[in-house]
């Protein structure tokens, strides 16, 4: 039952500042100059500085599990192809494939899948998280790039050369791979670099969440709700049934399985919004999944930890 309530608890408040950022959206207090500016300030120092610092405070050497690893990245590919091959016969609206496929197969693991999973297993430290934000993000950020350069707004034809480029140059890609000779070579950073790190880093999530309201509009349902309503089930539902259940038979520890499932389960990341609008896409729409699929996590997380337990593994 407390894992049930924590569930709820970490759901609420992220609608409690999204709906804060709607109001002040709908009461233009918030300009739309203001959210593109204060998208960029998110997608080029809070989230790459939260991302840094995460990893390089890691023990990489003591957590790697290339078996453990291996699963997660060939899950989360396969879990990105199946998503855009549906989107692609379901989803007409050609400028829309980008923000759904997104939407379906990146989910919300450092801001609610971190704490999700230091409450199930009870301790703050959970090595096998450290694998989700070393590898998986990465490969987030590298497998959105694709698929929004691909589907380039301005209907320009694909350069594997610029998307390359773009991969190469993500903020978020490129403050993981700075973090990880840090985390290797065990560097601790000057006491003054961190702590205005960390000052960016705490920025993120509540900006991010008030871009993700002032960004959403009922407008953005309207004729598009099917689309919707398919990322957000296939984010929360979908993709735990796909990759989760099978690790009962494929020999992993309760501590993986928690935070596989974990990271299945949790609804869209908030920064589908922040990257997708960033880099052209449609993000009134991904704000849209991102809300469903929150409200949807509100009943698939807790009877998901609830499954956990009755299996043992939490």
């Amino acid at each position: 039952m407390e894992h049930i309530i924590f569930s709820l608890n970490s759901v609420i408040p992220v609608f409690m500042v999204m709906g804060i950022g709607f109001y002040l959206g709908k009461k233009k207090i918030l300009t739309g100059d203001f959210v593109s500016q204060a998208t960029s300030l998110v997608f080029y120092t809070a989230l790459p500085a939260k991302l840094f610092l995460d990893v390089s405070r890691s023990n990489f050497s003591e957590c790697l599990d290339i078996r453990f690893t291996a699963y997660l990245l060939i899950c989360t590919c396969v879990s990105f192809a199946v998503a855009w091959t549906l989107c692609v016969l379901l989803v007409k609206d050609r400028t829309a494939v980008s923000a759904v496929v997104h939407s379906a197969f990146r989910g919300n693991f450092v801001y609610l899948g971190l704490p999700i999973c230091q409450s199930i297993l009870g301790r703050e430290s959970v090595p096998s998280t450290i694998m989700v934000v070393t590898f998986v993000l990465p490969s987030y950020n590298v497998l959105a790039t694709i698929v929004l350069s691909y589907y380039d707004p301005l209907g320009r034809k694909v350069s594997w050369k610029k998307m390359l480029k773009d991969i190469l140059t993500n903020p978020m890609i490129v403050a993981i791979l700075a973090a990880l000779p840090f985390s290797l070579m065990h560097i601790s950073l000057p006491s003054a670099v961190d702590k205005a790190l960390s000052y960016l880093g705490q920025l993120s999530t509540p900006m991010a969440l008030i871009l993700i309201g002032a960004g959403t509009r009922p407008s953005a349902f309207a004729g598009r709700g099917a689309w919707i309503m398919f990322g957000a089930v296939y984010k929360v539902v979908v993709t735990p049934l796909l990759f989760a259940v099978p690790m009962l038979w494929l020999g992993f520890n309760p501590e993986q399985m928690v935070t596989a499932f974990v990271m299945f389960a949790v609804p869209s990341a908030m920064n589908v919004y922040i990257v997708t609008k960033k880099m052209g896409g449609d993000g009134e729409l991904g704000a849209a999944v991102i809300t469903v699929s929150m409200l949807l996590s509100a009943v698939t997380l807790p009877a998901g930890i609830w499954w956990l337990r009755f299996m043992g593994m939490a």
